[in-house]
């Protein structure tokens, strides 16, 4: 947070030319991450926690209730062993104690349950909130003794959706989602 980034020196770093550059720094502007001066200066936005306490962690909760509630109507057998896949892939990221990695999954993991409610208003909120929830894991790092709880938390999770608790699925969301 605070660095100042130039988007000539990326695109020399990079080999390209400053249009995708430009293009990215716009994008990132809009999901919050950096701030961008026109003639200025560009930076990265610092994380404020408790504007994603306050802000994204309840929009993502019911975002996630919505689409666990409704994923045993949409989910096929295939999707099920996808999700099974991402979480060992989580037990491989967590025993290589690779965070970044792990947060990667665990988004997809969720992104692929807001995506299986084939709801384009659902999506387009996730997409929204998604960057910020990511980069704010990625920067407070996830609350846990051990890592080896993350997977074994979906893994937990995906069974109450199987099962279509969803009284289960909302219990479980208020401790998991932080």
């Amino acid at each position: 947070p605070g660095d100042r980034l130039r988007e000539a020196d990326i695109a020399a770093q990079m080999g390209i030319s400053r249009g995708p550059v430009r293009e990215a720094f716009n994008r990132l502007a809009q999901e919050g991450l950096i701030h961008s001066h026109p003639y200025r200066e560009t930076v990265v936005a610092e994380m404020n926690p408790e504007q994603t306490e306050e802000i994204y962690v309840p929009i993502r909760r019911t975002l996630e209730t919505y689409a666990a509630q409704h994923a045993h109507e949409k989910l096929t057998d295939q999707d099920y062993a996808r999700l099974e896949e991402l979480i060992r892939e989580m037990e491989t990221a967590c025993r290589d104690e690779n965070l970044d990695q792990l947060t990667s999954l665990d988004m997809q993991f969720h992104s692929f349950l807001i995506e299986s409610t084939g709801n384009a208003t659902i999506q387009a909120l996730w997409n929204i909130i998604i960057t910020k929830i990511h980069a704010r894991l990625l920067y407070q790092g996830i609350h846990h003794d051990r890592l080896e709880v993350v997977p074994r938390q979906h893994l937990e999770y995906l069974s109450f959706i199987r099962e279509h608790d969803t009284e289960q699925i909302r219990e479980h969301l208020v401790t998991h989602i932080y």
